[in-house]
This record gives structure tokens, C-alpha cells and sequence, in this order.
């Protein structure tokens, strides 16, 4: 689906009445293809994100349905589409390593339209930990309409935070100061649409306001010979990092953070879809994707 088309149903929504979510960083783009993954793919290759689909208007969903059946051959020619998946199963054991270990806070920072907050409700509930979803003040406060409509969120707290903008960030720091144990957090496709140098500086900030032994999950694009010149969204320059596992553990060191794992998304897809035998199917090479723990 083109973005000017989702563009005109959020227009049509709107002027309805109906509360929508922004495509701001491609959050619903994204959206629906996990839907399409999550309701039309084969059983092994499914995305795990059954609730998605409640993020999205009928209209999206119906056209979500035509493009499934009419293009989901070519969708899955894009080596994107399949590290989704398997990006999605990775975030999903992120999230509940959480939950069973001893954190009783995670925070999902660019939340867009992800739905662990209310899949995993029960088992969060049930070890009494709360969640914080952080995005920018137009998607956090149209997720909060929606989700309160849909699911129980009393365990849930939004709050508004723009990477681009440090001047926002004391939303989440007044939080996190609340805060008297180590927490997870959680930045799954965030960092292309961050400025370099404000990326570091939050990745810094959060080593700061976090306490010893909090864990950090996120992913990065690999720099390359020719990315430089490559924007997406509002970052002028997007956050990259080399794929040099020494250079990775000496970036993070200096911001505060030992490394736990490193994995690339081509070796990732590899081990979350290890009967991918599709002729049409190509690895994602573009990712890394980290897991970090807070030693300042």
C-alpha cells in the first residue's frame, strides 16, 4: 500500500471522528506487513503478532487482505519481510526474559504500534511489572485512546518522548528517577530515524539515569562505504555503527554499557527461521541487533 493511500484513510478516519495512529517513521507501514505476516502467512513462517491488527482502521485491513492475496509473492522477494519475522521473535524473547527475571519495569522507547504490553498482559500482571510506552506525542497519545479501548492497560503508562529533541527527554527522566531497581528497555527498529550524534547522546542518558545491571535491547544499521548520504525520516545524519564486534564493545563501554550479545540480522533470520527454504527467500544484511547491560 502507498503511503499517500494510508495518508488519505487517516484523513477519512479522522475527519469521522475515529482516532488513528500516525505513520510517523513508518510505524503502521511496518504495522501492516506484520499483519499480513501474523493473518496470511503459512503457519511457519507466521508472525507472532496476532494483535496488531487492532492498530489498524477496517479499511487498512481490508486493503492489507488484497494485497495478501494478490501480492504476498512479491512481498516476500524484499529480505526485509522475513527479518521482520524473525526481529519480531527476537524483541518477543527480550520481553519475556523481562518478565521472568527480576526487573519490575519495561520501558519500550518508539513504541509505535507494538503490542507486548497487552499480549503478554497476564504474565505481566501476574509478576507485577509495569510497562512504559514511549513515542512521539502524536502516536503516544493516539495509542493510548486506542489500547484503553481494546485491552485492560492499568499496568500501561505513556509518555511522550521525540529522540530527535532532547528538550523532551526530561519526560522520560522524571520516570526514571521513580524508579528504584534496574529495568529493561527496549529500542526495536528506532535508531535509523535518530540523529547520530542525539542517538549517542541518549544511549549516554540512559546509562546515566538507569541503575547498574538494567539491560538495553536494540538495533542499528550497519554502516557502509556509501551511507553517508542515506536519511530517512528527520534524521539528517541516521545513527550507523560498524559491525566490528571490538568497536562495538568499545563504543558502549565508553557510554556506560557492557556488551551481552551481538547478533546479525542475517545470522538472526538464519536461527529464528531455520527451515527458511523458500527459493524467493534473501537474508536481511542491513542489522545488528544488541543487548546491552548498564555498569555506570
Amino acid at each position: 500500500m502507498k503511503p499517500n493511500m494510508l495518508l488519505m484513510i487517516q484523513r477519512a478516519m479522522e475527519m469521522s471522528g475515529r482516532q488513528t495512529l500516525p505513520n510517523l517513521s513508518n510505524s503502521i507501514s511496518i504495522a501492516k506487513l506484520r499483519y499480513i505476516q501474523s493473518a496470511y502467512e503459512t503457519p511457519e513462517y507466521r508472525n507472532p503478532d496476532t494483535f496488531v491488527r487492532e492498530f489498524l482502521p477496517p479499511p487498512v485491513r481490508w486493503l492489507c487482505m488484497l494485497q495478501a492475496k494478490m501480492q504476498l509473492s512479491k512481498l516476500r522477494l524484499y529480505p526485509f519481510y522475513y527479518y521482520l519475522i524473525a526481529r519480531t521473535k527476537h524483541y518477543d524473547q527480550v520481553f519475556n526474559d523481562a518478565i521472568f527475571s527480576n526487573v519490575r519495569y519495561i520501558i519500550n522507547i518508539g513504541c509505535g504500534t507494538d503490542t507486548r504490553a497487552y499480549r503478554f498482559a497476564d504474565d505481566l500482571r501476574k509478576k507485577e511489572i509495569r510497562v512504559l510506552e514511549c513515542d512521539l506525542p502524536q502516536s503516544i497519545l493516539a495509542k493510548e485512546q486506542l489500547a484503553k479501548k481494546k485491552w485492560p492497560t492499568d499496568h500501561v503508562a505513556y509518555v511522550s518522548i521525540d529522540l530527535n529533541d532532547n528538550n523532551s527527554w526530561p519526560n522520560l527522566a522524571s520516570r526514571l528517577t521513580e524508579i528504584p531497581s534496574p529495568v529493561c528497555l527496549i529500542l526495536e527498529g528506532v535508531s535509523a530515524y535518530i540523529d547520530e550524534d542525539l542517538f549517542s547522546r541518549f544511549l549516554n542518558f540512559i546509562a546515566l539515569k538507569l541503575k547498574a545491571g538494567s539491560d538495553i535491547a536494540y538495533d542499528y544499521k550497519i554502516r557502509g562505504p556509501a551511507d553517508d548520504s542515506d536519511r530517512i525520516g528527520r534524521a539528517k545524519r541516521p545513527f550507523q555503527l560498524s559491525a566490528m564486534k571490538e568497536d562495538v564493545v568499545a563504543y558502549h563501554e565508553a557510554l556506560g554499557f557492557r556488551l551481552e550479545n551481538m547478533e546479525l540480522s542475517s545470522d538472526l533470520t538464519s536461527r529464528l527461521l531455520p527451515n527458511l527454504v523458500r527459493p524467493d527467500a534473501r537474508l536481511f544484511t542491513e542489522d545488528c541487533l544488541l543487548k546491552l547491560t548498564v555498569v555506570t
